[in-house]
């Protein structure tokens, strides 16, 4: 159980230091720990990003407790959340105290410049690979030499839930509408379809 609870621990604070960009950017690391220690399928992982998306708090920290749980109960969850934040309040820490030495430094502007780009990219990557998740197949093979394969790697029941509540969702006046009720309608319809 110690062995299990330090791995947890390493995996967490790992990934705690590394996802620059919010709990979205978790989700490549996610992937890498569900493979190399087996402690969930890519099944499972899109199954607890959904449960932990609709828990309040963050993402990155629900889906640590959330996976910790999985594998080693009450003491895994706070093993997992504890070590992802840790590195968090550390660097916040640094980075605060250093934006007010140098909020007007050329250098820290230039340095901000180039983390804003490369947060939204990490996170618009994490976006692609949740969709990947959410619409395809889990076990689908993108060979780039069979591009017309890649149609039948689709969960087509999927796209469609997913065609339809996209444009709900981007309307400004279903913008209104709280998300929890596009998650509601999501799994009502998802259980009603089979998905």
């Amino acid at each position: 159980m110690l062995h299990t609870l330090l791995l947890l621990f390493y995996e967490f604070f790992f990934t705690g230091l590394f996802a620059v960009g919010g709990g979205l950017a978790t989700i490549p690391f996610l992937q890498r720990i569900g493979r190399r220690r087996g402690w969930y399928s890519p099944q499972e992982l899109a199954t607890k990003i959904a449960i932990a998306q609709t828990a309040p708090g963050p993402l990155g920290t629900n889906m640590a407790a959330y996976v910790g749980y999985s594998v080693a109960r009450l003491p895994g969850a706070a093993a997992s959340a504890f070590s992802l934040m840790i590195p968090t309040i550390g660097v916040d820490l640094i980075i605060a105290s250093l934006m007010d030495r140098f909020k007007r430094s050329t250098v820290m502007e230039r340095v901000m410049k180039v983390l804003r780009p490369v947060s939204a990219g990490l996170i618009c990557a994490a976006a692609l690979t949740l969709l990947q998740i959410a619409l395809t197949h889990i076990d689908a093979e993108w060979r780039l030499s069979e591009p017309l394969t890649w149609l039948q790697n689709f969960n087509w029941r999927a796209v469609a839930l997913f065609a339809a509540l996209l444009p709900c969702a981007m309307c400004k006046r279903l913008r209104k509408i709280h998300p929890m009720v596009y998650i509601a309608a999501g799994a009502a319809v998802g259980a009603l379809l089979g998905l």
